[in-house]
């Protein structure tokens, strides 16, 4: 009996290890092919790779070329795998092998193909190998319209420390079922992940404008998230990583994907230690409900000091709207300097690197104003200013809620807690209490702020940096039961005026000093680039071919400084303070032959493009532009799908076409026009060597070449 069981579990070590092999080689071989183009020669390899993996494994897949859509074409192919299940349900899993692939992606698709071919599983699981990112994701989403699915987009480029989990997109947020199964099945199989709680917030105001890969899947309505995340700085076992997924997407497929008749799409994600809680909509309306009963509740039992509240409210207004316009006024001059600072330092469009640097700027700005400003408060000759500052605090944290709430739903647990707080801060008695009301009151928002400067959310960075008059008024009200519970704390105490006075201008001036060497010595020393963080410099060579004639455009976002380019047979040394500088150049060495010939039968003209080329481009570019807006150029068939746009044809070639390429295309016998053939490179098909310190570059060849086809009437 013994030796059976030694038996058995030798052969299952073995089988342990074979798998784990298999994932790890996978990953040796894959890994040298990447980053890839579609269609290139790397993607077609990785192609062959899939598909003998699958025929090895004896698991059915479906090649599909994607070349059927009428506004897009490519020469790429998908290669899809279905694994029928018991149940009705599906679970797709998009793994892209071209711009946004790596071997980790491929090996694990390859890894969960086998894994869940081997057993029975409840849902019909669909694992697709996109040829070219957005074309077959537009095809896949087509095809899954029909029925009812949840999709994981994989974008791992190594084996992550954590896993991040996108949720939503500029327009459509992922229903909160399948963010719900997804941190529940995570969490069973032990896998490090990040929800990011401000997130949907983000992406449901707008303020995420950047296209995603999973822009397709959310827009056709299916329900989506990416899982993406960087190779980790920690070593870890690939096959415990590879494993413990395979177990996440087991225990997720076994959960009802198809009975949700409610996607709620506006949750609220609270991270407490390493638990994520998320609260629907109902149980959000819920506990504002709750909280807006319970301080009626309370005005109504304590109707007097709620009436004098308002009486001190309504009589000091002008305290209230003074406040806000200075706030307004400080928001102002800070978002001024912060111009200034960034013109000084020549940072103008390099900002996203110093985000938090410059949104401190901003508050100590504003807070070193705040403080000198704070003397003058003593003027204000009021009896109860108490009372007066704890009910502006409960009254402005309404008016906060009511305006925040109307711009996005999705604001209403951050401001029904604020409120919350706000409203114990101007009922508690004690001091302490009351500062720790306060601080209680800010703790979502500090969180959420914080999330927004290291996601980055680049578009609400820049508005908060460069804030318009109407985000600094926004700015000043939705700080105004902050300002006053402070003032109700720290100024509203029984010291001297005098006192009062010397404190504010003591804390302001030292401040203001401070703020100022430090951001003295950070503009003498800052220096944006370095060995890890280098520039980039766009270097972009245009050659006319009719006119014999080239430039080479090397332009940053920063001043280009010292540089060389050996570019062929020249050298162009650059010393420039600019960010873009232009050269004259001598014609590539590059071959390129470019002609079209053309026949006529009855009422139609045939015209057979033929552009041939020594190296590799990447892609070409052809358009149809008619002589004047008033006349139309009418295409009767083409080679290649197009799009008419008034006065202009463009055709949908694709990357990597084959060399020679031909385009025929028919049109009426009448049609006139011109022809631009533009042949993009971003590998040069020369010698090219760029130099510079802490530099690089991302070179690119256009050539171009008119023709044109005029019959006389």
């Amino acid at each position: 009996m013994k030796k059976i069981l030694v038996l058995l579990l030798f052969f299952f070590c073995l089988t342990s290890l074979s798998a784990q092999d298999s994932f790890e080689h996978a990953i040796e071989q894959l890994s040298p092919f990447y980053p890839a183009q579609e269609h290139s020669e790397q993607a077609e390899w990785i192609l062959k790779y899939i598909k003998d993996r699958l025929e090895k494994a004896d698991i059915p897949y479906n090649e599909t070329p994607l070349n059927t859509l009428k506004d897009s074409h490519s020469f790429a192919h998908d290669i899809s795998v279905v694994l029928p299940g018991t149940g009705n349900q599906n679970m797709v899993i998009a793994v892209p092998m071209a711009e946004h692939g790596s071997a980790a992606n491929t090996a694990l698709a390859l890894e969960l193909a086998e894994r869940f071919a081997a057993q029975e599983h409840t849902s019909q699981i669909q694992i697709v190998f996109l040829g070219a990112d957005f074309i077959g994701a537009k095809i896949l989403s087509e095809e899954l319209t029909d029925g009812k699915c949840s999709l994981f987009y994989l974008d791992f480029k190594g084996i992550p420390d954590k896993i991040f989990l996108q949720t939503g997109n500029r327009d459509h947020i992922t229903p909160y079922w399948m963010v719900n199964y997804c941190n529940n099945s995570l969490r069973k199989s032990r896998l490090n992940f990040s929800l990011k709680p401000e997130q949907n917030i983000l992406y449901s105001i707008g303020m995420i404008p950047e296209p995603s890969p999973l822009d397709i899947f959310l827009d056709a309505g299916i329900t989506s998230i990416m899982m993406y995340g960087n190779k980790g700085e920690k070593p870890q076992s690939a096959s415990i990583w590879a494993d413990s997924f395979c177990r996440f997407a087991e225990d997720f497929e076994k959960q009802d994907l198809t009975n949700h008749a409610n996607e709620d799409q506006n949750y609220f994600i609270m991270l407490l230690g390493d638990y994520y809680f998320i609260f629907t909509e109902f149980y959000i309306m819920i506990f504002f409900l709750v909280v807006t009963g319970f301080i009626l509740f309370y005005i109504i039992l304590h109707s007097k000091q709620a009436k004098n509240y308002v009486h001190l409210f309504l009589k000091n207004f002008f305290i209230v709207f003074w406040t806000t316009m200075m706030l307004f006024i400080f928001f102002q001059v800070s978002t001024w300097v912060s111009e200034l600072f960034l013109t000084v330092t020549k940072l103008d469009t390099h900002w996203q690197t110093i985000i938090p640097e410059l949104i401190s700027l901003k508050v100590l700005i504003s807070l070193v104003l705040l403080i000198l400003l704070l003397p003058t408060y003593s003027q204000f000759k009021q009896h109860n200013l108490g009372n007066f500052y704890s009910g502006s605090a409960v009254i402005t944290a309404i008016l906060d809620m009511v305006i925040f709430m109307a711009i996005d739903f999705s604001f209403a647990a951050y401001f029904t807690w604020s409120l919350l707080c706000v409203f114990f801060f101007a009922v508690a008695k004690r001091r302490h209490i009351k500062f720790l009301c306060m601080m209680l009151s800010g703790l979502f928002f500090i969180r959420t702020v914080h999330g927004i400067l290291f996601y980055p959310a680049l578009n609400l960075c820049h508005g908060l940096i460069f804030s318009s008059m109407w985000t600094n008024l926004y700015l000043a009200v939705f700080i105004l039961p902050f300002i006053f519970m402070g003032i109700r704390i720290f100024y509203v105490v029984p010291l001297k005026v005098e006192l009062n006075h010397l404190f504010s201008k003591l804390v302001g001036f030292a401040v203001l000093v401070i703020l100022t060497v430090l951001a003295a010595r950070f503009i003498y020393q800052y220096r944006p680039f370095n060995e890890t963080n280098r520039q980039l410099v766009n270097a972009v060579e245009f050659y006319d071919l009719d006119e014999n004639r080239g430039t080479l455009t090397l332009e940053s976002d920063y001043k280009l400084g010292t540089l060389q380019v050996n570019n062929g047979d020249e050298e162009i040394s650059v010393s420039s303070k600019e960010k873009r500088v232009v050269y004259d150049i001598q014609k590539p060495e590059e071959e390129v032959s470019v002609w079209a010939a053309t026949s006529r039968f009855l009422e139609r003209k045939t015209i057979e493009f033929h552009v041939a080329t020594k190296g590799k481009p990447d892609q070409l570019y052809i358009t149809f532009t008619a002589p004047s807006k008033d006349e139309k150029i009418i295409i009767l068939d083409s080679t290649y799908p197009y799009q008419l746009q008034n006065d202009t044809v463009s055709f949908f070639i694709g990357k990597n076409q084959p060399m020679p390429f031909e385009l025929k295309v028919t049109t009426n016998k009448d049609s006139t026009f011109d022809a631009k053939i533009d042949i993009c490179y971003s590998v040069m098909p020369f010698d090219f060597i760029f130099s510079g310190e802490n530099k690089y570059c991302k070179p690119s060849l256009i050539l171009t070449k008119k023709l044109s086809f005029h019959e006389e009437k």
